[in-house]
């Protein structure tokens, strides 16, 4: 006679695994303060504010912090929500390049949303988004300057996920 076990795992995601992704993303912000002396200590803390928020309650498609002149990416960090990512890895933050060329490059952010957030009613979404620290006007998603996105870190926590893309030059 043999005998079977069956494991199963639940997890509820909440608002420290939300923190711990949140804070690896901060993290990589404050390197580029350090390497580019922008964005701000503030700003930084309003990026991590509304991401953290935005994880919490599975409405974040990506979310792309850089440098950004003549309308296209110079150096910038893209986040992407992975769901169900139960057993991804939990990456360390950094390997940032710290020699791009951003002169003349304003350091801004471009955000979109999941299915999730489509599924709202117009004042579900501005009830939310009255919650958070940064008021997005809509636009369009800019391009790549030089180069193309590779990813290259996963930060994870309470069976989500983000993935990180960085430009690679040509």
């Amino acid at each position: 006679m043999s005998t079977t076990y069956t494991y199963s795992q639940s997890e509820t995601f909440t608002v420290t695994h939300a923190r711990h992704i949140g804070a690896k993303v901060a993290t990589d912000l404050l390197r580029f303060q350090r390497f580019y002396g922008r964005p701000s200590t503030d700003t930084i803390d309003a990026y991590e504010e509304e991401l953290i928020a935005l994880l919490k309650a599975d409405y974040l498609g990506t979310v792309t912090y850089g440098f950004k002149r003549n309308g296209c990416w110079v150096e910038a960090l893209r986040y992407h929500a992975v769901g169900g990512a139960g057993l991804v890895a939990d990456d360390d933050p950094g390997r940032l390049r710290p020699d791009a060329d951003v002169d003349g490059a304003p350091f801004t952010s471009f955000l979109t949303h999941n299915s999730r957030w489509s599924s709202l009613s117009e004042a579900e979404r501005q009830r939310f988004e009255e919650t958070l620290p940064i008021k997005r006007p809509s636009g369009s998603a800019p391009g790549v300057e030089s180069g193309y996105w590779v990813t290259d870190r996963t930060y994870s926590a309470g069976g989500r996920a983000v993935s990180r893309a960085t430009i690679r030059r040509f």
